[in-house]
């Protein structure tokens, strides 16, 4: 049942973004021309193309994720006067390095990093967080691998039962709780901190986030307006991220 709804959550959501949702703008527009409604299939091929564009573009992709982006100035003295570190999964890759037969995909891998790191210079535990919506091996049990083989770090808890940032929140509480743990620090991308904040306090947590992957300022000139697949890409994880975030604190 589950697996039916992670399907269906991920199809709503293709539809939403783009470039789906240029692309069902078209179609629309298709039926519309057929049907003799030309002046409104004409809007709806150009809604489409405007879309795709503005979408497609660095500048519209870059002011995107600044919006959705939660950073915080935080030192090493500040991070010390947490109790533990946790690290959300963000995705399994297949692989073909002898050293397993899955990986962690790029983005986790940078929270990993980070993880790494601020373990080195708090010496606090970490506890990893991501399981196997499509029943292959748990994410946070080749995250804990993965730290020990690459990082040289151990990982004290492994939450291996969760699917969503949501139910990453949940289960870390019921993990953490029972050693009186609540002060943590929270590692992810900076695109993926404010919704995943807001859910981890929801639980109880005093969160002090560690953010990855900050965006540069982009150049003056025509490039930015230039259409880009990566800027695509971008756009998309943006939108994606406001959904969700809008979706957790208007719904729950």
């Amino acid at each position: 049942m589950f697996k039916i709804m992670l399907l269906l959550t991920k199809l709503i959501t293709a539809i939403i973004l783009p470039p789906f949702n240029a692309l069902i703008l078209w179609i629309f527009s298709l039926f519309l021309h057929k049907l003799q409604f030309k002046k409104l299939s004409y809007f709806c091929t150009a809604l489409g193309m405007t879309i795709l564009y503005i979408c497609s573009t660095p500048y519209f992709s870059h002011q995107l994720i600044q919006a959705v982006t939660f950073s915080e100035k935080l030192t090493i003295e500040d991070y010390k006067k947490a109790q533990a570190i946790v690290v959300l999964g963000g995705g399994v890759r297949n692989s073909h390095e002898l050293f397993g037969r899955y990986t962690i995909a790029a983005a986790p891998l940078e929270r990993m990093r980070y993880a790494a790191y601020l373990h080195k210079q708090t010496g606090l535990p970490i506890l990893v967080t991501g399981g196997s919506p499509e029943g292959r091996e748990p994410e946070a049990k080749i995250m804990a691998q993965e730290l020990h083989d690459f990082f040289n770090v151990s990982v004290k808890w492994v939450e291996s039962a969760s699917n969503t940032t949501e139910q990453n929140a949940i289960l870390s509480k019921a993990m953490l709780k029972q050693e009186s743990i609540d002060r943590i620090i929270l590692v992810t991308n900076q695109w993926h901190m404010k919704r995943t904040k807001m859910l981890f306090e929801r639980e109880g947590f005093n969160v002090l986030a560690a953010g990855t992957t900050a965006h540069q300022a982009l150049d003056i000139g025509i490039l930015p307006f230039i259409p880009q697949a990566q800027a695509l890409q971008n756009s998309s994880i943006a939108l994606k991220e406001w959904i969700g975030y809008w979706k957790e604190k208007l719904i729950g």
